[in-house]
């Protein structure tokens, strides 16, 4: 019997751990996705376009439409694909539907212009408090109670979000920064809506076959809503025949490696450390604009998103018990 107990320990011990690096891989994509829209934010045709929210709302619909085939592809590959419509016509996936909107509609297309008009890792960084937002919702439309250490994170979310947009980088390059920093902010309340209203389906559904039906509705919704009403059809399509569409397929990939990670994670290793993990997207996101695109941080924006990142992850979970791998060793 101490054998069998030593053996499953041993197991959990390895899917914990194996969890943890499917997180952290999760993080580290979503910042290497942030980079590259980022960067095709800068190109043609999208740099062309007459205003900062339509060229942002189209890259949204792109990106967001080869993430939903490539994580459509990868149910497909392990055997779920059935599971999709079964979902879609479900009272859960109605959920998932409405949470699509503030996922995508909403939350996406406030990251991606923020990303526009602040910078990458300036949004990066407000968005990553999203958890913090979710908590605040959930108090005020669930009726949950705060304990002291979730107040403690939101404060230091607070601290931190007016620590980074304190001291505003060159006008020249970021003329609209605080307009920016508004839909970052915008960013962060639509993926804490989506926490707020998705999480019960996510405890219903494979999350893998959730997250396929937010992406999938999600980009149903820009391309028969939000596209013709700014009109950016000639431009959706004229975003096909050039060499950037390439960079915007590897973003959706990108995405779709960090959706299905961190859910793969999630199963294996728990909420909190999930959390924390993805959470430290703009620590990479960082330390990528450095290294690619030789872009140094300021002071006021790396202590800032330190600041968050520490508060967002004391909001997910206590940090002892997610650092605390020992009882499955014991």
């Amino acid at each position: 019997m101490e054998d069998i107990a030593r053996l499953t320990l041993k197991r959990d011990l390895h899917y914990a751990k194996k969890g943890i690096g499917n997180c952290l891989i999760s993080g580290i994509t979503w910042g290497v996705d942030a980079v590259l829209l980022g960067y095709l934010l800068t190109k043609y045709p999208f740099n062309d376009v007459k205003t900062a929210v339509q060229a942002s709302l189209i890259v949204a619909c792109i990106h967001t439409g080869f993430s939903s085939l490539f994580i459509l592809l990868y149910n497909w590959y392990t055997g779920k694909i059935k599971e999709f419509n079964r979902c879609l016509f479900s009272k859960m996936g109605l959920l998932i539907i409405i949470s699509a909107v503030f996922s995508g509609p909403l939350a996406m297309s406030g990251y991606l212009i923020g990303i526009n008009m602040a910078g990458v890792s300036y949004t990066a960084v407000i968005t990553s408090c999203y958890p913090a937002v979710g908590t605040i919702l959930a108090v005020i439309f669930l009726k949950e109670k705060l304990n002291k250490r979730t107040l403690i994170g939101i404060l230091l979310c607070v601290i931190g979000a007016i620590a980074t947009g304190y001291v505003a980088p060159t006008a020249t390059i970021y003329p609209k920064f605080y307009l920016g920093i508004l839909f970052a902010f915008i960013a962060a309340l639509g993926w804490g809506l989506e926490g707020v209203l998705g999480a019960y389906a996510m405890d219903v559904v494979d999350p893998e076959i959730a997250i396929s039906v937010r992406q999938t509705v999600s980009f149903f919704m820009y391309l028969f809503c939000v596209i013709p009403f700014i009109k950016g059809h000639e431009i959706l399509s004229n975003s096909f025949t050039t060499p950037n569409m390439l960079t915007l397929i590897l973003a959706g990939i990108v995405c779709s490696i960090s959706y299905i990670t961190f859910y793969l994670g999630l199963s294996k290793t728990g909420v909190g450390r999930a959390m924390a993990l993805n959470i430290t997207y703009p620590i990479w996101v960082i330390i990528l604009e450095w290294l690619i695109n030789g872009v140094h941080a300021s002071p006021n924006l790396i202590i800032g998103c330190f600041i968050i990142v520490f508060g967002a992850i004391l909001v997910s979970g206590n940090p002892k018990e997610m650092v605390k791998l020992r009882e499955y060793e014991e």
